[in-house]
């Protein structure tokens, strides 16, 4: 086995570097352990010859490891590799990514006529998408067709300097830049739209109104399976322009109005979230300002996050900056940047409350601690969000909430890590059967008992023939009307239908009560309908403005008011997507819009509502919804491992925690790949993602080492 270059590599070649470079990760496995490195494909294992220990891939195999560097810039991957008997298209790789897996950079690839079993490849690569990266991988691999396709990897060095160690001009959106007319040419790293560790307080003060122009950007499309870039009537590479009131803080930049923005554009919806300012000194007098902010298709869910930046004095303003490379969005993903022209007018009429309550709100905030924390408790963090279960590509943040503390994972996006994490939007899609539907008719219930039990026809003209279907029946669809009992076969079919597409109750409404033929009693089965929840919602608006007087609004005053406040949920939490007519119905079964934090806040309640004191909904109902009541289950999902209770699933994680009995574990679930699920150790756990994945057996697994699961559910 022709394997000497190996001690060559371990002890005489040196890797340049500046003076100012610092180690982030050396990794020569001369220990004899391979930790970190997570093996998948085929055989990986440490192999040793003349004292010099090299990881070997076969065939198929692949390692990954993760390494943060995100105090770093200037960052820079070095590796080495050898190879063996590679035939044909064969070949051996090193690659890293600094968005968490959605993009890859290669570092060193080792061919067919390479592979001499004695040669050891070695390149080095240094990228901005490697700064500053919550995880940065690291990725080998063989692409053989035999067990004798064979690589060796050794000599993993990751090197970068702290950032903020020097002051020199900005490489991105300078002050100058900002004020000039030259296009933007290229997305830029994410760290440029953060304020710098070398940042001070900002010399000017932001309180007024900034309007924004409508301009036209670059965006490249990376995913469109609607064909939606065709649709030029869409405008889709247009930024649409938006007029926001906002009110400083210190160096904290808060808007007036939080949630989707409806405008003049014909797809896009802008949402503003609060946003940062502060003074460099290489911006010549001129204060910065950031905003987290997304772009929300109109009548829907999809949710583009990005950031935009300018600068001003006085009433001066530049023109305003932005970019978006991340998105929850199963269907259409693009990379947007440009500039727009943008005029400021000082002067603000809401100061002190929104001042006020976005204090409130920050300091009502769950103590956050990154994921790699949980490593103390002896979870292998490496099973949450895995690659095997998310494909990195797809997944926009995952966290987990234990014991009132918040471990939240990166914000990982194609330009870098997104620099306001805490401020990303997040679309429920399905989540809000449960935080809506379910919510609302429990908070009902609690208010008025027994109205669970309110007939839908009682309520909804348009639903006469909805024959003896409860509240209830309708927040469990078990309705008895469906075309097809085959699981989600009748709601796929409505991908495109003109229910989703409607945007008034008038339109919206009819279609939903008349979608499906009565095919049994209510009560007996569940099949998964948007629809069904749809007029759940309003049947539930209805029931509300009965008792309170036709100007009352079921979803301000019971969710908002009546859940979404008391649990300290943010001002995004409490708007949602409604009918685009007087009627303005909330949708109940999708469009919420969610910070990561609300998803915490969520968890935590759930699993323990009685240390909030006074019950925001029925306990009776709650109990049921989170698989409590045993003489109140639910009905069977698609197979048996699923139940759906009040707006709520449930799966039997039985088999992956080994238990000897059912251990059924409560959970929401929304379009594309979005879960949140809630052990029964009291852990939560979540992910975002687009890839269409809903899979979290690792997660389970790995937090079954906080506390005990089997144990905990009988």
């Amino acid at each position: 086995m022709r394997v000497r270059a190996f001690l060559f590599a371990a002890c005489c070649v040196l890797w340049p570097a500046s003076a100012a470079a610092e180690s982030v990760l050396s990794e020569s496995f001369q220990d004899g352990d391979a930790e970190g490195w997570a093996p998948s494909g085929g055989d990986v294992r440490l192999t040793t010859y003349e004292g010099n220990v090299a990881l070997r891939l076969t065939r198929s195999a692949a390692a990954v490891h993760s390494v943060s560097t995100r105090e770093f810039s200037g960052v820079r991957v070095a590796a080495a590799m050898a190879a063996y008997d590679l035939e044909g298209d064969d070949y051996c790789l090193v690659e890293a990514s600094g968005d968490g897996g959605r993009t890859w950079i290669e570092i060193l690839r080792v061919s067919d006529g390479q592979d001499d079993g004695v040669t050891m490849h070695r390149n080095a690569v240094r990228d901005v998408r490697f700064d500053g990266a919550e995880r940065l991988l690291i990725g080998a691999r063989v692409s053989g067709n035999a067990d004798n396709d064979q690589c060796w990897l050794d000599d993993v060095r990751v090197s970068g300097e702290r950032a903020g160690a020097g002051e020199g001009a900005r490489e991105d959106l300078g002050a100058a830049w900002l004020q000039s007319a030259e296009p933007m040419a290229a997305l830029a790293p994410m760290r440029a739209f953060a304020p710098p560790s070398h940042a001070v307080a900002p010399q000017h003060a932001f309180n007024g109104t900034l309007r924004v122009r409508e301009a036209r950007g670059q965006m490249r499309v990376l995913t469109d399976a609607l064909s939606i870039a065709a649709e030029r009537a869409l405008q889709v590479d247009t930024f649409p322009g938006f007029e926001i009131e906002l009110v400083q803080d210190g160096d904290w930049l808060i808007p007036a109005r939080r949630g989707p923005m409806l405008g003049a554009h014909p797809n896009w919806e802008v949402a503003i979230e609060p946003g940062r300012v502060w003074s460099e000194a290489r911006d010549q007098g001129w204060t910065r300002a950031a905003l987290p902010f997304a772009l929300i298709e109109t009548n829907a869910n999809c949710t583009h996050n990005g950031v935009l930046t300018f600068v001003f004095r006085g009433a001066e303003i530049s023109r305003v900056s932005w970019q978006i490379a991340s998105e929850t969005c199963a269907y259409f993903k693009f990379d947007f940047w440009g500039a727009a022209s943008a005029s400021y007018t000082p002067g603000s009429q809401s100061t002190s409350a929104l001042i006020s309550e976005f204090r409130t709100e920050r300091e009502r905030r769950m103590r956050v601690e990154p994921i790699s924390s949980l490593a103390a408790f002896g979870v292998d963090v490496d099973a949450l969000a895995s690659p095997a279960d998310v494909d990195p590509a797809a997944l926009t943040t995952y966290g987990v909430i234990y014991n009132g503390v918040h471990y939240r994972g990166g914000c990982e996006t194609r330009a870098g890590p997104y620099p306001f994490c805490e401020s990303l939007l997040l679309p429920s899609y399905s989540l809000a059967k449960s935080m809506g539907g379910g919510f609302g008719l429990m908070r009902l219930e609690l208010l008025y008992p027994g109205a669970g039990a309110s007939r839908i026809s009682d309520y909804v003209d348009a639903c006469q023939d909805w024959r003896g279907v409860s509240l209830d029946n309708a927040l469990d669809m078990a309705t008895g009307r469906y075309t097809s009992p085959v699981s989600e076969a009748d709601e796929n079919a409505l991908t495109t239908s003109r229910f989703f597409l409607s945007t008034t109750l008038a339109e919206k409404l009819p279609l939903a009560c008349n979608l499906y033929p009565r095919r049994e009693p209510p009560g007996r089965r569940w099949v998964y309908h948007t629809p069904d929840t749809f007029v759940l919602g309003a049947a539930m608006s209805e029931f509300w403005r009965a008792r309170r007087g036709a100007g009352h609004d079921f979803f301000d005053e019971v969710l908002a008011a009546g859940v979404y406040e008391p649990l300290g949920l943010s001002a995004t939490m409490r708007a949602t997507r409604r009918t685009y007519d007087e009627a303005r119905q909330p949708f109940v079964g999708w469009g919420l819009t969610l910070l990561a934090d609300d998803v915490a806040k969520i968890s935590a309640y759930l699993q323990n509502p009685d240390s909030y004191g006074q019950p925001l909904m029925a306990p009776r109902e709650l109990a049921a919804a989170m698989q409590r009541d045993e003489s109140a289950v639910g009905l069977a999902g698609p197979d048996a491992h699923f139940r759906y209770n009040n707006g709520f699933w449930a799966w039997n994680a039985q088999a992956a925690l080994e238990c000897a009995h059912p251990v059924w574990t409560p959970f929401m679930s929304g379009f594309g790949g979005i879960a949140v699920a809630f052990m029964p150790n009291g852990a939560s756990y979540y992910y975002f993602s687009d890839g269409g994945e809903y899979r979290w057996g690792r997660a389970v697994r790995a937090l079954s080492s906080l506390a005990p699961m089997c144990e905990a559910h009988q």
